[in-house]
């Protein structure tokens, strides 16, 4: 056990700071972002990243980089946390949690020790204990009947003899066949039972450290304790015993873990307030050390300031750059009002998208930046920017991209400000159309409490934008046979084009090209296409 502990300890020591190599199967991102789906059912409030979002950012990549839980808890909270952004108390609360699990890294390494006896279990699902739809007794009732019948036959064989030693018989069968049935039947969720028992015991094992540090953050938690001190002592349901031993003889005929299951079972469904609180309380603990770790490992991070009185919305970050992305060029996000970036292809305006909403989000659920400084209000964030066909439901291109539009649109919550940003504005559809719509859903954003960062191709859209927009672009250098860029955002709207200038070096006909640049020439020009 002593040799176990050393190599445990020494595992988790080499782990901290490095790039998580936590592996996922087929549906592992399914369980372990169920306990979050539940919760969000029940604040219909409470604002929550929607899918789109999510996906845009591609955010279970960005997740699986920052995921070094030791827990199933830790692993759900920590998703749980990107997917809500937090309010005051909740952000300052954590801020303080993850610099303590940076600071003290004797504490960090204790509490990972515990964490990980626990271990990632993800195929636990935890609505049936969180929001139990029944306390029904009827298997518990079966259980004990059985269990009774057992010495009772035997007592009466004792006393009448052969003409009723079909009644022990019959219970060694009864009690064998049903414990074979229902111990298959009830396998995850004794799996599921023990770990919310465990989870109670990791919690009851943090308090007995008596840390004042932890106690002041989990002093609510600890009041939960309490009403699971049975279960606590009682410890586990055995599921695996030893086969053909003394200890599966015993439960299988007695039924003992079958009856303990129940009586686990009705005891978790009495207490689910209770136990959701110290599923968030240990969950907690375990995402806060993923973070420190995550902090460790990246090339630069700040923690950020998020003022809560901010009476416009605004962002002031420097040198942002994209988490996922290795020597990444830094920029500057200066947002007091919109921006319309516009810019080549190639040029990072996606990316630039991408880096300064990731930036936002994590500045409200990890307290944690990747740039050199970042201050800005708290805002509901939305996206619209990877979009696809929907073949199930028959959405075309263009009415996935008027949906993801309208649902930004759609947001009418009261003294919260929104951050949006829009890659390419309505592409699904032909020129004239598209400009004109996109210049309406450009003034319609417009709004006091409405940050949007915008990037388009359509450079008319700079002349026709309201003066709540700053323009900023992308640009590049061309020469005859390459083009390069800096990825560096400049003022002002983009005044380069290299679209034809690709299809030259990718080997298209001299002719071809002259003629596309002609063309293009005099439609600026004229304004007409000929």
């Amino acid at each position: 056990m002593i040799l176990f502990k050393r190599k445990l300890i020494k595992k988790l020591q080499n782990a901290y700071g490095k790039i998580p190599e936590t592996t996922y199967f087929d549906g592992d991102m399914n369980w372990i972002r169920s306990a979050s789906d539940d919760r969000r059912e029940e604040e219909p409030e409470r604002f929550y990243v929607d899918d789109t979002t999510w996906n845009d950012l591609n955010m279970d990549t960005v997740y699986k980089r920052i995921n070094a839980c030791c827990s199933t808890a830790g692993e759900q909270h920590l998703y749980h946390m990107l997917r809500r952004p937090m309010n005051r108390e909740e952000f300052e609360k954590q801020r303080e949690m993850i610099s303590m699990m940076e600071e003290e890294p004797e504490k960090r390494l204790t509490l990972q020790v515990l964490l990980s006896r626990l271990g990632v279990n993800r195929a636990i699902y935890l609505k049936n204990i969180l929001k139990p739809k029944e306390r029904s007794s009827f298997w518990l009732i079966i259980y004990i009947l059985l269990f009774l019948f057992l010495p009772v036959s035997i007592v009466c064989f004792v006393l009448i003899g052969r003409p009723v030693v079909w009644m022990p018989l019959l219970a060694f069968v009864l009690n064998g066949t049903l414990h074979s049935v229902r111990q298959k039947s009830c396998e995850t969720e004794m799996r599921t039972a023990n770990y919310c028992i465990s989870l109670a015991l990791t919690l009851d094992r943090i308090r007995r450290m008596k840390d004042e540090k932890l106690d002041r953050y989990l002093e609510k938690a600890y009041g939960h304790l309490k009403p699971l001190n049975t279960l606590i002592r009682g410890g586990g349901i055995a599921t695996d015993p030893v086969p053909g031993s003394m200890k599966e003889m015993v439960m299988t005929i007695l039924l003992w873990d079958l009856i303990y299951f129940e009586i686990v079972k009705v005891k978790l469904a009495k207490y689910h307030d209770d136990f959701r609180v110290i599923h968030e309380a240990v969950g907690g603990l375990d995402a806060a050390i993923s973070i420190a770790s995550y902090r460790a490992s990246t090339e630069g991070y700040c923690v950020p300031e998020i003022d809560y009185d901010a009476e416009k919305p605004f962002i002031h970050a420097e040198e942002i750059v994209h988490p996922l992305l290795k020597q990444a060029v830094p920029n500057e996000l200066a947002l007091d009002k919109s921006m319309l970036i516009t810019g080549s292809n190639a040029s990072g305006k996606s990316t630039y998208l991408r880096a300064s909403i990731l930036n936002a989000l994590f500045a409200q659920t990890i307290c944690t930046c990747t740039c050199k400084s970042y201050k800005g209000s708290p805002f509901r964030i939305y996206t619209s920017m990877a979009l696809t066909d929907d073949v199930l439901s028959g959405d075309s291109y263009y009415i996935a991209e008027i949906k993801s539009l309208k649902r930004i649109l759609d947001d009418r919550s009261e003294g919260e400000f929104v951050l949006c940003a829009i890659d390419e504005v309505l592409r699904g559809t032909n020129t004239i159309e598209r400009i004109a719509a996109s210049a309406e859903v450009l003034n319609a954003l417009d709004q006091e409490r409405v940050l949007c960062l915008i990037a388009t191709h359509d450079l008319e859209l700079c002349d026709m934008a309201s003066e709540g927009y700053t323009r900023a672009h992308f640009e590049e250098k061309i020469s005859d046979d390459d083009i390069l860029f800096d990825y560096k955002l400049m003022p002002g709207p983009a005044v380069s084009r290299n679209a034809i200038h690709l299809l030259k070096l990718i080997g298209f006909d001299e002719g071809i090209v002259k003629a596309a640049h002609a063309r293009a020439d005099k439609y600026v020009e004229t304004g007409r296409w000929e």
